[in-house]
């Protein structure tokens, strides 16, 4: 693939633009055959019934991408066929592939906007479209600009009777009772092991409606226990494509349901479908699988299978990631609904995001939400997730209970630490908590000022450490947590931090956590190996040229193990957990060191990635009653047909196989930890 595209980022030698080809998601949207099949049978339809009618078929392909959808109506019948793709270098990449697939006198690609295009003789469309096809969807379904794309097209590009692809769309909410995803979400009360209250939860912090960006998840994986539906799905908004006049930015709905059951109304699933043709033949659902249209009809066909391994039940459905579900919270309330009860369900949105709120016929009109606590900006859903986990935060104050006394001076090395702060709670001398971070220093100082606790110093930055306070600390303690950290061995930035403040710190100063483990896992996945797989073939038409152009820019820009909330992704293990390095924050963090070993897999056919966590250890005993795990919830020991349980509050790393070897069932591996740049790098030699 020839690398002289238009540099974006030529002071950083295109490596912006690089990342944002090799992560651009084209493949896996490709890898979704449901939606290229039902985009290809509403195409087959339209086409076929213009013609019956005497019409001509003039389509207009807005963002092709690979020029699939270009690709399937010309095999459709089409008259003409005009593509616009703005991204320079798909663009390019398309226009090889159309040409590749024999289809460059049948297709007109023109690398501009939609909103940029020009119609009559001579111009980049000889005359106004009468079928539009296109895929401008994100999982909140506006998110990506879909209503001012579709206006302008209407307007400028189509003709008045216009047959757009998909016809349709409509929105669906679902309220419910989830305190799991509402861990992710609202701050909880911290107590001991005694039922004590350790720190109450400021009151702002309680009302705060959190971030306007999208929480997108993938709900199927969700387990039947974990959520009350309080009511069914409840479609909220409808968006007819071709109607110029419905397609406004700005719309409140509201509907009345019955509660099907008794709950505190704490959130709403959000999904969506698209009606893909006129007629109403063809349709594409998003729902998670306990409102799936088709999902009695695969779950029978899965249970007709033959194989040994367990499916979870939200795989039977078709996998996509390029379009997953939306979790929404409601305001906090403290009246649950009662079973049979009518209420409000108010929806909104704006020209991107949409927003709920419950309420009655004449309430006031619910603004979009924003964060005015700063947790929800200062931290991530993961985050706020860990500092609510009970067994978690059980492991840690019992071990403070242990190690610390009213002598005690703890210097915090984690951002963010609400711990640290309970640690100021248990009768400790002083917490010295670092915090550079303003934003996430304010949270703290309100939880010290709503908590009246007086025995807290805030350090700025490392350097901010006077000597006098450093010869008094007693005890250094880190989660550890930085959210400048992506992988989990990121925030072995404590070990660097430790290393510098060392030469001040008493020689006999307790480190918590003392060291740290990696441990790799022998995967097959799924489904989230899709995301890098290549796709050679798609639909009958050649993509290839579009792999090699990802992985081409994914080699150079991306690194070879991404960060991932494994929960929502299932996968089995193919052998038992394998130690990889462990990392000793008191003996030798400043050394350089590499370990080298074998891992046995089971089936290495199937091995499709390879998960890799890190285990905090609070002392030398390695004991799990003192061990903190962002890995699997039970040690993993074998291989095993039952799908992998995850920690949802991690994400968990993952490399994952881009082609598909010979796999080796001996796989050597090797470990490099280099302290100056604070990076681990791994080598797995799966390739025969």
């Amino acid at each position: 693939m020839d690398d002289n595209f238009q540099d974006s980022a030529s002071d950083d030698g295109g490596f912006d633009l690089r990342q944002e080809i090799a992560r651009s998601a084209f493949a896996d949207m490709c890898h979704d055959w449901e939606r290229n099949q039902k985009y290809d049978q509403a195409l087959q339809l339209t086409i076929s019934r213009l013609h019956a009618a005497g019409q001509q078929a003039h389509v207009l392909d807005i963002g092709t991408g690979s020029g699939l959808l270009s690709m399937m109506a010309v095999r459709a019948g089409a008259d003409s066929v005009v593509a616009c793709e703005a991204f320079r270098p798909m663009a390019e990449c398309a226009e090889r592939i159309i040409e590749a697939n024999g289809m460059q006198e049948r297709i007109r690609l023109v690398k501009k906007r939609s909103t940029q295009l020009s119609v009559g003789p001579g111009q980049d469309m000889e005359r106004r479209a009468n079928v539009l096809v296109t895929e401008l969807f994100d999982t909140e379904l506006i998110g990506e600009g879909a209503l001012g794309t579709y206006r302008h097209a209407l307007q400028h590009l189509l003709t008045d009777d216009v047959l757009t692809i998909p016809h349709q769309a409509t929105i669906y909410a679902q309220v419910v009772e989830c305190p799991l995803v509402l861990s992710w979400q609202q701050l909880k009360t911290l107590s001991n092991a005694d039922g004590d209250i350790l720190l109450r939860v400021p009151p702002e912090v309680v009302s705060c409606r959190g971030s306007s960006a999208v929480f997108d998840m993938q709900l199927s994986q969700l387990s039947p226990g974990s959520f009350n539906a309080l009511t069914d799905p409840i479609p909220v908004f409808k968006f007819s494509w071709s109607k110029h006049q419905e397609l406004v930015n700005n719309r409140n709905e509201k509907r009345i349901c019955p509660a099907s059951t008794s709950g505190f109304p704490q959130a709403v699933f959000m999904w969506w479908d698209l009606m893909m043709d006129s007629a109403g033949d063809v349709l594409l659902s998003c729902a998670p699988y306990w409102a799936h249209p088709d999902h009695a009809t695969l779950k029978q066909k899965q249970a007709n299978s033959t194989t040994k391994r367990r499916m979870p039940e939200g795989n039977f459905i078709p996998w996509r990631d390029h379009w997953m579900q939306a979790v929404y919270f409601l305001p906090p309330t403290k009246i649950p609904l009662e079973r049979g009860h009518q209420f409000v369900l108010q929806a909104y949105h704006d020209e991107y995001s949409l927003w709920f709120g419950i309420g009655e016929q004449s309430s006031t009109p619910l603004s979009a939400p924003h964060c005015v606590c700063g947790w929800h900006i200062a931290q991530s859903r993961s985050r706020i997730g860990q500092l609510n986990d009970s067994l978690r935060n059980k492991r840690y104050l019992n071990y403070f209970e242990r190690v610390f006394s009213s002598d005690s001076v703890v210097l915090v090395l984690s951002e963010g630490s609400l711990l640290g702060l309970a640690a100021a709670r248990m009768g400790v001398k002083q917490v010295l908590l670092y915090e550079p971070n303003a934003i996430s220093r304010r949270c703290m100082e309100a939880f010290v000022e709503h908590n009246s606790v007086s025995n807290v110093c805030f350090l700025a930055s490392a350097d901010a450490l006077e000597p006098e306070q450093a010869a008094s600390v007693t005890h250094l303690f880190a989660e550890p947590h930085f959210p400048s950290a992506i992988l989990p061995w990121d925030n072995l930035h404590y070990g660097d931090l430790l290393k510098n403040l060392r030469p001040m710190l008493p020689a006999t100063v307790t480190v918590i956590p003392s060291s740290g483990t990696l441990y790799a896992l022998p995967m097959e996945f799924l489904d989230l190996h899709k995301i890098t797989a290549p796709l050679g073939t798609c639909e009958g038409f050649d993509l290839s040229l579009m792999d090699r152009l990802i992985e081409q820019h994914s080699s150079y820009a991306d690194s070879p193990i991404e960060a991932q909330p494994l929960w929502e992704y299932p996968s089995y293990s193919l052998a038992g957990a394998t130690r990889l390095m462990e990392i000793d924050f008191m003996a030798d963090f400043e050394q350089s060191k590499i370990e080298r070993g074998e891992m046995r897999v089971a089936e290495p056919e199937r091995l499709n990635g390879i998960a890799i966590w890190i285990d905090w250890h609070l002392d030398g005993s390695h004991s799990p009653k003192t061990t903190i795990s962002c890995g699997p919830l039970v040690p993993v020991e074998e291989a095993s047909d039952e799908p992998t349980r995850w920690n949802a509050n991690w994400r968990q790393g993952v490399h994952l196989l881009r082609k598909l070897p010979n796999r080796k069932e001996v796989i050597p591996w090797t470990v490099k930890f280099n302290p100056v740049l604070n990076n681990v790098y791994f080598q797995f030699d799966y390739e025969d």
